[in-house]
């Protein structure tokens, strides 16, 4: 465990700098606060550094089974940290600010903190800045630990190294170097298009690192609706999708190989399915007594919308917006969510496809028993393993699903509300929950739940971006025993 002590301190110590980022704004906002925020990086970075140097001069490599206790002590410890800040610098209790700490950095975005205006900017920041680097961590650990092992039949290590021109001995270090130009690179072009369009710089770093970490967290309480015109809207979708793809496709795309770029069918789905999902939703609103919007208003808040859905993030353009369509269309696109590779929540277009190739070829097994034919999706091999694995993980999460819904049930009004909390927590798509889906009774906020729901909540967050099969091989003794 000493590589997972040394990388738990480094990031550690980055989480400091970003407090101090927090407690340097609340100085020159002169907010109450800055010595709290000055207090726990300080302790954060004694912490970290008693701990780097108590392992400095022991070598150890990271394996598989230290790559999955590192990924789960991150999610785990780093909203502990981050509550300390929350909680005394809002209404929150100890619990609820645990809660909004995880919330953010699962980017899940079930805020709540809904008069954001009380709130000191510096709290605002960090929240932002948990959610961003959320995304981050998502992106590293599904590149670097949970591809590479083909956990839940992602795509293995081989397929990425021939996208990417990798080697497949990719340590952590390496995968934070290819992933960390792109993602921050995207960030600093969202935030100075925003900017370019007249949007305050925080805000627009704020809306900057919501559309790439696809979380449901914005600067302002009114929602996307405050930034007003449609240029800001175009820009938040066009990195919103950006969020919502694999990285490894945008890689391609920057280094020009357009062909394996356009080969990659899962990523050509989701721009597919958003435009599909927001034609129908444009549809639902243009001239009709529900809507009665003009054709360009309802297609730009048709777009947005699927793209929310689509990639987990779950902002509305407006409020009703998600409650315009079907619940069962709703969940199933946002359980579905985005591309392998990406920081959406979901189970993942990739074993979508991959499940409909194997029932389509279940279909011609009946008519052509002997036909011999290559299983590939794309430009992807996969493998009868991969199948059993992807098969495996969609039932794990459709009975995650299940067990939390029946967990919640009896301090919800009602089965449905229940239901659509666990699919929300587990997707990472947290404001689905809080559209207003019964127009005759209020949902209870997660935050006004007893203590045990909170936790059963969080821990669901966690678990959808952890992927569940890690969480359940490392409680297996065997693991340990091999």
């Amino acid at each position: 465990m000493i590589a997972v002590a040394r990388h738990s301190a480094l990031v550690a110590a980055v989480m400091a700098g970003f407090l101090l980022v927090s407690a340097i704004i609340a100085v020159l906002r002169h907010e109450p606060g800055a010595g709290v925020y000055l207090l726990t990086a300080l302790l954060t970075v004694f912490g970290a550094g008693a701990m780097f140097l108590a392992v400095r001069n022991r070598r150890a490599r990271i394996d598989r089974r230290s790559s999955y206790v590192l990924l789960v002590v991150l999610w785990l410890g780093t909203p502990v940290i981050a509550a300390f800040p929350i909680a005394a610098t809002t209404t929150l209790g100890p619990l609820q600010a645990w809660m909004e700490a995880v919330s953010a950095f699962t980017t899940s975005g079930a805020i709540q903190i809904h008069d954001l205006g009380e709130v000191p900017r510096a709290t605002i920041a960090w929240l932002l800045t948990l959610q961003w680097s959320g995304g981050l961590l998502t992106l590293v650990g599904v590149v670097a630990v949970l591809a590479p092992a083909g956990i839940g039949g992602l795509p293995d290590r081989s397929a990425r190294a021939s996208l990417t021109g990798s080697t497949e001995a990719m340590a952590l270090d390496d995968a934070v170097r290819q992933v960390l130009p792109v993602y921050f690179g995207a960030t600093v072009l969202c935030t100075l298009l925003l900017f370019a369009l007249g949007v305050r710089m925080f805000d627009a770093l704020g809306l900057a690192g919501a559309a790439l970490s696809t979380g449901g967290l914005l600067p302002d309480a009114d929602g996307i609706a405050a930034y007003g015109h449609f240029t800001v809207k175009l820009v938040m979708m066009v990195f919103m999708l950006v969020g919502g793809t694999s990285v490894l496709w945008h890689r391609l795309l920057l280094t020009r190989r357009f062909r394996l770029a356009f080969g990659q069918q899962e990523n050509m789905a989701v721009l597919a399915v958003a435009l599909l999902l927001g034609i129908v939703a444009a549809a639902t609103w243009f001239n009709t007594p529900l809507g009665g919007r003009s054709l360009p208003l309802a297609l730009e808040d048709g777009l947005f919308t699927a793209i929310a859905l689509v990639t987990t993030m779950g902002v509305e353009p407006h409020a009703g917006a998600f409650t315009a369509l079907p619940l069962t269309l709703v969940l199933v696109v946002v359980f579905i969510g985005g591309a392998t590779f990406s920081t959406s929540g979901g189970i993942k277009i990739y074993r979508v496809g991959v499940m409909i190739l194997q029932g389509r070829r279940e279909v011609d097994r009946l008519v052509h028993p002997n036909a011999v034919r290559p299983r590939r999706l794309g430009q992807q091999n996969v493998s009868l393993q991969m199948m059993k694995a992807i098969w495996i993980s969609f039932g794990v999460a459709c009975t995650t699903v299940v067990t939390v819904t029946v967990a919640l049930a009896p301090v919800m009004p009602s089965f449905e509300a229940a239901f659509v909390a666990a699919l929300a927590a587990l997707s990472n798509a947290g404001p689905v929950y809080a559209a207003g889906w019964d127009s005759g009774q209020v949902w209870p906020e997660w935050g006004a739940l007893p203590a045990y729901a909170q936790l059963i909540l969080a821990v669901t967050m966690i678990l959808g971006r952890l992927e569940i099969l890690v969480v359940l091989g490392l409680v297996n003794f065997a693991l340990w025993r091999r």
